[in-house]
């Protein structure tokens, strides 16, 4: 019988992503396959040790979005000072509320629905006592995969606990590539010292088909969700920060990813406002929107085998495209960016 083990970051990837939601889902599933999953102690600390990292920095992210009112005597007698004054205090509450909340999450495991789904996994968890770590330490001194960031042994421990104490068949359900990449190495050592197959899935419903089972569509769903999420995010975050289509992008998401012009064109300005003052300078802000949601809209004239991001769903309503069509266009568009930096900055 196989034994399954999913790698911690394919937990993490739920904070990062919109199918958030979904988790509930996510619990039926694992009772279902209970019997395959396997954990590691080290594994285990890693989550939790992790997902307060993850959260304070979504803290912090936050914080630097609080803004202070310019109240210089010149722009009061404005007609838009009121209005800019009163967006800015609303804004600040806002923010103040959710870092609330995120505080409250982070300070308590009961509160962060990740950290129940985790829970919900309860994995047979095995132990890394220090016989496992030195020989961890070992692994990575002679350089052998899997490896860790030079000052840790966290991949290296979680390897050497699999190889001591499994007797069968091993899936590794994860997208780092200090598995994916050595793979071959792995799998060599893992027939050499367990005397059993080694298979490495990126995501669960892959697991479960090598189990010879049909995985639910609401998982193939939320994982299909989060690989999309997370590679947008990380072309976005590739991007220059500033860079126009990086601001249309973070606005529209922060609207809920669709939005009229009107009101897209509003929360553009309030972020230039409070993050990008050097983007100010352009004179022509709502055509310079418009010009990108066209630009990375497949549909748009405009559109030259770019980045598929935005669809326009009606006459003066944009949205952040969501399909799996956006799948493999970002895989055609990541070797092409470099081509675009220009235009993009």
């Amino acid at each position: 019988m196989y034994k399954i083990f999913i790698d911690t970051n394919w937990f993490f990837d739920f904070y990062r992503t919109k199918a958030k939601d979904k988790i509930v889902e996510m619990k039926p599933i694992f009772k279902k396959y209970k019997k395959y999953f396997v954990n590691t102690e080290q594994s285990r600390d890693e989550f939790y040790r992790n997902r307060v990292r993850i959260i304070s920095e979504f803290e912090e992210n936050l914080k630097k979005q609080i803004n202070s009112i310019n109240d210089n005597s010149f722009l009061y007698d404005l007609v838009e000072y009121e209005d800019y004054k009163n967006n800015i205090i609303d804004a600040n509450n806002k923010i103040n509320k959710m870092l609330m909340k995120c505080t409250k999450v982070r300070d308590n495991v009961e509160e962060d629905p990740i950290a129940k789904m985790y829970s919900d996994y309860n994995a047979l968890c095995l132990e890394s006592p220090d016989d496992i770590v030195l020989k961890a330490e070992i692994r990575k001194a002679r350089g052998n995969p899997p490896s860790s960031n030079k000052n840790t042994c966290c991949d290296e421990i979680i390897w050497e606990t699999l190889l001591k104490n499994l007797k069968s068949d091993l899936i590794i359900v994860s997208g780092d590539e200090t598995f994916t990449s050595n793979y071959a190495f792995l799998k060599d050592e893992y027939k050499r010292v367990v005397g059993k197959d080694l298979i490495v899935v990126k995501q669960l419903y892959e697991a479960i088909k090598v189990l010879g089972d049909l995985p639910s569509p609401e998982l193939e769903d939320i994982e299909t969700v989060i690989s999309i999420d997370k590679e947008v995010d990380d072309f976005i975050n590739n991007l220059s920060d500033s860079s126009w289509v990086s601001i249309v992008y973070k606005s529209l998401r922060e609207l809920g990813g669709v939005a009229t012009l009107n009101d897209l064109y509003e929360k553009v300005n309030e972020m230039i406002l409070s993050q990008y003052p050097e983007k100010a300078s352009n004179k022509n802000i709502e055509a310079t929107v418009r010009g990108v949601l066209q630009y990375f809209c497949g549909k748009s004239s405009s559109f030259k085998n770019k980045m598929d991001l935005f669809e326009n769903i009606k006459p003066g309503v944009w949205g952040i495209k969501k399909n799996e069509e956006m799948w493999f266009n970002l895989i055609a568009f990541l070797f092409l960016l470099h081509i675009f930096k220009n235009y993009i900055y």
